[in-house]
């Protein structure tokens, strides 16, 4: 209930019981109003409680409690990786030192910065030299593209410039509600038992910036097991493989060799005909149509079949199409093992 309806409900019994309204501004309206304040504010702390009280509708530091109890931790940021090039026009005659957490950023609003994990020396007569870095921040902002980073924050002495010669990758935000969730809940109807698939799953998913895992037993023979892992933004990092592996390796059963490695994005480019609902653009529904699909693509698990009936089911879910077919060159499609289903290109075109 709102304010006015407790305050509305309380002066209706008002007038039943003294047979008069309470008039604004009167010491028994003030009275009654400061009482449904108070009652209001009871009733949203008890609402706030009873969605606080189960995981399926939790957030925040509440579902943090309930994951504990099923031994899950939030994933943190992950912080992108790369590298950045130092350089100069002209050779010195002396040797320049970069020492290890030189800030660098790339240009533009809401910069990004970042900072070399291990000194350099640009050695006298060369021009450049490079060293490994990584976003000073964890979070999606950091993955940046080749060339985006070329702003000295902290110069060394005798630095002029500097790049990236390769993208920054890897970069994650901290996990959100809905993601822990999905953990969450898939704890309750999938336990793992010390050696089954679940129990290397869930351990390699406790690991940040890891998005999707496939547990294939006896990979390579009897006692084998391999593990693949597919991150939230694309491949994952040298870096989390290394953490994953030493996490399984002291969680193994005795005599059972595991192998951790990355998983392989397959694109797959989908053509479908869309007709739209009356009163509907194309160009409008094509662009609903395309990010659909393209969400759809983009969610899959490491292993999981493409199944054209998903597809007509993500497009029909906008709402902007009447009927949706797919030619016969979009088939049903199942990745090997190792591989994930991502989007490829997405052609949407109208139903004549």
């Amino acid at each position: 209930m709102k304010f006015e309806e407790i305050y509305a409900h309380m002066a209706a019994e008002y007038k039943t019981l003294a047979g008069v309204e309470p008039e604004d501004a009167t010491d028994v309206s003030i009275r009654l109003k400061v009482l449904a304040g108070e009652l209001y504010t009871v009733l949203c702390a008890a609402e706030s409680l009873k969605l606080n009280c189960f995981p399926q509708t939790a957030a925040g530091e509440a579902l943090d409690l309930h994951a504990e109890e099923r031994g899950l931790v939030r994933k943190d940021a992950v912080k992108s990786v790369g590298t950045l090039t130092f350089s100069r026009r002209t050779a010195l005659s002396y040797a320049a030192e970069i020492p290890a957490g030189t800030v660098c950023a790339a240009s533009g609003e809401n910069a990004v910065e970042y900072e070399t994990t291990e000194a350099a020396v640009l050695p006298a007569g060369a021009l450049t030299v490079t060293a490994a870095a990584q976003a000073v921040l964890g979070g999606r902002r950091g993955n940046a593209a080749k060339g985006a980073v070329n702003t000295l924050i902290t110069p060394p002495a005798g630095i002029e410039s500097v790049t990236n010669d390769v993208p920054f990758t890897g970069g994650a935000d901290k996990e959100d509600d809905e993601a822990l969730r999905t953990r969450l809940l898939r704890c309750f109807y999938a336990l793992p038992n010390g050696s089954n698939t679940e129990t290397y799953r869930r351990a390699a998913l406790m690991t940040s910036g890891v998005k999707s895992v496939q547990v294939v037993p006896r990979a390579n023979g009897v006692n084998t097991v391999a593990v693949y892992l597919y991150g939230d933004n694309g491949a994952v990092t040298d870096e989390v493989l290394g953490k994953v592996g030493e996490t399984l390796e002291k969680l193994k059963e005795i005599s059972v060799d595991v192998t951790v490695a990355a998983a392989v994005a397959v694109k797959k480019p989908v053509t479908v005909y869309v007709k739209p609902k009356d009163g509907c653009a194309f160009e409008d529904a094509k662009a609903s149509c395309t990010a659909a699909i393209t969400a759809y693509l983009n969610a899959f698990e490491v292993g999981e079949p493409f199944v054209t009936a998903g597809l007509i089911h993500a497009v029909m879910e906008t709402g902007v199409a009447q009927n949706c077919t797919v030619p016969a060159s979009v088939a049903d499609f199942t990745p090997n093992a190792g591989e994930i289903v991502t989007a490829g290109a997405v052609n949407v075109l109208e139903t004549q």
